[in-house]
């Protein structure tokens, strides 16, 4: 980059300036392309992710209701055609009775939901009520308490009144008192000039008898006239005082007086308002009882709704008990039902290994040239030894039939052994030997009471014992045979002898003898060896 700070501190222009600023803003949008590259790299991979995420999602999905669409169709087949006829008849009216206990659940919650609405309208109505009721119980409590407060005023404008009535009273006396005091006192100024003018007359008449000089008797008479003028100056002044104070007791007198009518008036108009509450008190507690008349006939009808709803939820309860018995009863067939269809996928498992055995046995047996009947579905072998099969009333094997042994085993084995799917689920192997239906002769009648039937039954499943414990002796003995998973084969072999009646079915018991029987049934069908294996489903 160009941009040089020390060539420009010194002076020295001759790059240019700007040449050096682009320089840097290419190195900065260099970097923030790369960052919007990066950024844009890394949303699209998280935008890949997540669909990648929702793909498999979706496949998870898909694969879960395959699986439970083939449940349910395993579960429709069982109903359908294995399930016993009762157990599907149980299995559809729980369903029935599910169905209808929903229908009626839905029934019932419609119906209490409506009564809900209607009770939440009457509590709505009861709430309407009493606001009404809390508000005519507050306007009579503000009522009485006005009416009280009236009530304490009048009280006290009465104690007002009878102390202004008091101290009119008072006033009164008061001025009454003045009053003579002011008659008395113009009685003394009478009596004081009456007693000036007597004197007057008694200076003047011993003035005229000479009793006194003219000196004399102008200074009596002017010491008279003073003392008179000094007492009636001191009555006219106190007359003037008391007539000032009773002016001001008047005046007094007046206001109280004017007070009082005021306190009058204000309480003639307290009564009369204390009359208005009282009125409307009454008016109020009126429009109370006619409310808690309405109120009384909302509650009763709450109640009776409070009781229907009660009833309601105690059958709804009821319901929802029987829904529950139901739904449990439908979880124990439901735990039966699963139970059922895994025992029906492991028998459907162990079917799909016995028809692999069968195929396996019946090409091992083919390429060997081993005549056999196999059932497909079953595994169960039928070795065909032909006419070299027992003599009769013999248990010893003849050599051909060792020739069928000695090829048949060895196929026999690998096809159940050599298959690790199936070799450890094998629990057995059992070799069933059957005898003919005859014996000495005539056929034996597995259902006679009678002591030689016995006897022959007795003697013919002990010969079908034995002949197939002679199969297995030979097939223990490593010196007549030898062959892979011998061992294995040996060590859950059972031997058992079955009657006749197993593989064939009679057509007739009614005959002579022996002969005449075989001819009607098949008696050879009679003289044959089974080798069965068994499987354990719980491996």
């Amino acid at each position: 980059m160009a941009f040089n700070y020390e060539k420009h501190n010194g002076g020295h222009s001759q790059d240019s300036f700007w040449t050096s600023y682009s320089d840097l803003f290419l190195g900065l949008s260099t970097i923030f392309l790369l960052l919007y590259v990066v950024a844009s790299l890394r949303t699209g991979t998280d935008a890949l992710r997540s669909q990648i995420e929702n793909q498999k999602l979706t496949m998870q999905v898909e694969e879960l209701q395959h699986q439970l669409n083939m449940y349910e169709s395993v579960k429709n087949d069982y109903i359908a055609n294995q399930a016993p006829k009762d157990e599907a008849q149980e299995y559809q009216e729980l369903m029935d009775k599910l169905t209808l206990l929903q229908e009626d659940a839905k029934t019932e919650k419609d119906r209490l939901v409506a009564e809900a609405l209607e009770n939440q309208k009457k509590v709505k109505a009861l709430n309407k009520y009493q606001q009404m009721v809390r508000n005519v119980l507050n306007a009579n409590k503000m009522a009485k308490s006005k009416i009280i407060n009236r009530d304490d005023l009048i009280k006290d404008q009465d104690v007002e009144i009878a102390t202004k009535e008091g101290e009119i009273n008072n006033l009164q006396k008061d001025i009454d008192t003045k009053r003579q005091l002011i008659a008395q006192g113009e009685q003394q100024i009478a009596e004081t000039r009456e007693t000036l003018a007597k004197r007057q007359n008694e200076l003047r008449a011993a003035y005229k008898t000479n009793k006194i000089n003219k000196a004399k008797f102008e200074a009596k008479m002017a010491a008279v006239r003073s003392e008179a003028h000094n007492k009636v100056a001191a009555l006219n002044n106190a007359n003037a005082q008391y007539q000032q104070q009773l002016q001001e007791a008047n005046a007094q007198l007046g206001q109280t007086q004017s007070d009082l009518t005021k306190t009058q008036g204000l309480l003639a108009q307290k009564e009369g308002e204390a009359r208005g509450l009282q009125g409307k008190l009454g008016e109020a507690q009126g429009q109370l009882g006619a409310v808690k008349g309405q109120l009384q006939a909302t509650q009763g009808q709450l109640n009776a709704a409070q009781g229907e709803l009660d009833a309601t939820k105690g059958a709804l309860g009821h319901a929802q008990g029987q829904v529950g018995a139901l739904k449990g009863q439908l979880g124990t067939m439901k735990g039966q039902l699963s139970a059922t269809e895994g025992q029906l996928a492991q028998a459907r498992a162990e079917i799909e290994a016995r028809k692999s055995v069968a195929s396996e046995i019946q090409k091992g047996f083919a390429k060997a040239g081993v005549k056999a009947d196999i059932d497909l579905q079953t595994g169960d072998v039928v070795l065909d030894f032909g006419q070299a099969y027992f003599d009769s009333d013999s248990d010893r094997l003849k050599m051909e039939m060792k020739g069928v042994l000695e090829k048949a085993m060895p196929i026999y084995s690998k096809s159940l052994f050599g298959n690790p799917k199936i070799s450890d689920k094998v629990s057995a192997v059992e070799i069933i030997g059957f005898a003919s239906p005859t014996y000495q002769g005539r056929f034996v009648d597995p259902k006679s009471n009678k002591p030689e039937d016995k006897k022959a039954l007795k003697y013919n499943m002990d010969l079908s014992y034995r002949r197939a414990n002679s199969i297995f002796s030979y097939m223990l003995d490593e010196q007549n045979m030898k062959f892979e998973h011998q061992r294995d084969l040996l060590a859950l072999m059972k031997v058992s002898g079955r009657s006749f009646l197993e593989v064939m079915k009679l057509q007739n018991r009614n005959v002579a003898n022996a002969a005449e029987f075989c001819k009607l049934n098949d008696c050879k069908k009679a003289q044959r060896v089974i080798i069965r294996f068994s499987m354990d489903q719980k491996k």
